[in-house]
């Protein structure tokens, strides 16, 4: 059962399109190790479109 860790609100700096990578890096305060994924968003986001991340421990 997942269980959720936290989530966050940001908005998009740029248009990414659905055919397109997107990267997300997760990285703990200031060290220097970070994990980062793509993938492909569902729908096309602009510039300004607010979104929301969400990591849960699986």
């Amino acid at each position: 059962m997942a269980v959720k860790i936290g989530e966050v609100t940001s908005e998009m700096t740029t248009d990414v399109k659905k055919t397109e990578d997107m990267k997300v890096k997760l990285q703990v305060s200031f060290s220097d190790k970070a994990k980062e994924v793509a993938f492909k968003p569902s729908e096309d986001l602009k510039k300004g479109d607010k979104v929301k991340i969400t990591v849960e421990k699986i």
